[in-house]
């Protein structure tokens, strides 16, 4: 479906996306679950929000990936709120969440900061829907103790993990300690990081700006050597820091 491919070339890829719904409303045809949830999804990704939910209204039969789309859309562009209350509409029409509901009901409740609510539902994720939790939803569930300050219960949720965390679960952990200025377990996350990927730049750069933040300029201008060392280049992007005269990398 060409809707499905609309979301990734920008602002001319909504375009086409509105012709293409323009097109399905001209001639009168039914939004199915198929063809409602690439409408929904398209707008959502690009974050139409008033006319996702104008999509969702239209769909006849609905379905869960059509839910998802419209919650994904929510939880994703700042109505995590609204996000929530979809989710209970769902449930009360029958409908069985899967793993793309509870990761989009993750990430609400992880940016509107409601950590009780989230450890609620990831617990009943699996406990009563038997939803088994992937990668992305531990990095939700540790994005949400991060930000909340929890890091002895992130770093319990990354060991009990039944896979090695990747850079998404390690980077909400050092997201979290950049937040409340935790430099020692940033530093020590920033370094996992590293290992992963020893080529990605913003991973040094996130650990020199921890450093730079609580004032230890000596680390922050090692950590810039360190990339000049192993041959990474800043990306556009990235700015200095000035201190006595001294250009910090």
């Amino acid at each position: 479906c060409a809707l499905g491919l609309c979301h990734l070339d920008g602002a001319e890829g909504l375009a086409a996306g509105v012709a293409v719904h323009a097109y399905l409303v001209r001639h009168e045809l039914d939004l199915t679950a198929f063809l409602g949830t690439a409408v929904v999804d398209m707008y959502g990704k690009h974050g139409r929000l008033g006319c996702c939910r104008s999509a969702f209204d239209a769909v006849h039969k609905k379905e869960v990936c059509t839910w998802n789309a419209l919650l994904s859309a929510l939880a994703n562009h700042g109505m995590e709120t609204e996000a929530l209350v979809k989710f209970d509409m769902m449930r009360a029409e029958d409908f069985l969440p899967n793993q793309i509901t509870f990761l989009a009901l993750l990430t609400a409740c992880a940016r509107a900061g409601l950590v009780e609510v989230g450890l609620y539902w990831f617990e009943a994720m699996v406990a009563e829907y038997k939803v088994t939790p992937l990668m992305v939803h531990y990095g939700c569930f540790v994005d949400l103790l991060g930000r909340d300050g929890r890091f002895v219960e992130a770093i319990q949720v990354i060991e009990r993990m039944p896979f090695v965390p990747d850079a998404s679960v390690l980077g909400a952990l050092l997201g979290a300690c950049k937040l409340h200025g935790n430099v020692e377990l940033a530093v020590e996350i920033g370094q996992k990081l590293i290992a992963l990927g020893p080529q990605q730049s913003g991973r040094y750069v996130t650990i020199r700006n921890v450093y730079l933040e609580d004032g230890n300029w000596h680390a922050g201008a090692r950590m810039g050597e360190v990339m000049q060392e192993v041959g990474i280049k800043k990306t556009v992007g990235q700015s200095s820091v000035v201190l006595h005269g001294t250009v910090i990398p």
